[in-house]
C-alpha cells in the first residue's frame, strides 16, 4: 500500500480498559471508535458515548490533531517491540522525536535511540509536563509510568 496510508489498530473502547487512545496515537495511528451516540438509539449499551468518555476522547482528538504523528516517519528500526523493555516505539516528524513507551508498570530509566549528538527538551505530550533536558545520540532518561508514556523529544 505505500509509506503514506495510516495505521488504523482498532476502536480504542475495545480494548486496555476501554480507554485505548494511547497505543494508537503513540505509534502514528489514526483514532477510532464505535461509540454510540445515547440520544440516536433506543437500546443503549456499553458503546454510549457517555459524557465522561466524551470528554476523554475530546482531549485525545486535540493531541491527534495537534501532533498529528499519523504524517510522521515510524522508525521501527530503532527498537525490537519483542525484546526491548519497555516497548517503545518512535516517530520522527518535522524536528522532532516522539517516543511512545508501554508497560503495565515502569520505573527506571528508557533510551531514547535514533537522537542527534545534541541536546532536547523532553515533555510528555499527554500531561504538558517538562521531563528536563537530554543529550546526544545515546540518552537516557528516568521515568516512571503505567500503561503508558508519551514523550516529544525536540532539539533546543
Amino acid at each position: 500500500m505505500g509509506d503514506n496510508v495510516p495505521f488504523f489498530g482498532d476502536h480504542v473502547e475495545l480494548s486496555d480498559g476501554a480507554n485505548d487512545f494511547a497505543s494508537t496515537v503513540g505509534v502514528g495511528g489514526v483514532v477510532g471508535t464505535q461509540f454510540v451516540l445515547p440520544s440516536l438509539v433506543t437500546k443503549h449499551g456499553k458503546s454510549d458515548l457517555t459524557p465522561e468518555r466524551e470528554k476523554e476522547f475530546g482531549k485525545w482528538l486535540r493531541i491527534y490533531h495537534d501532533k498529528m504523528l499519523s504524517k510522521g516517519q515510524y522508525l521501527g528500526q530503532l527498537y525490537d517491540i519483542g525484546f526491548d523493555v519497555p516497548e517503545t516505539h518512535v516517530i520522527r516528524k518535522d524536528q522532532a522525536m516522539y517516543y511512545a513507551f508501554f508497560a503495565k508498570q515502569w520505573k527506571g530509566p528508557v533510551e531514547l535511540r535514533g537522537l542527534e549528538d545534541r541536546n532536547y527538551s523532553v515533555v510528555d505530550y499527554v500531561t504538558g509536563k517538562n521531563l528536563g533536558i537530554v543529550s546526544g545520540h545515546n540518552a537516557h532518561l528516568p521515568v516512571e509510568f503505567d500503561q503508558h508514556l508519551l514523550l516529544e523529544v525536540v532539539p533546543r
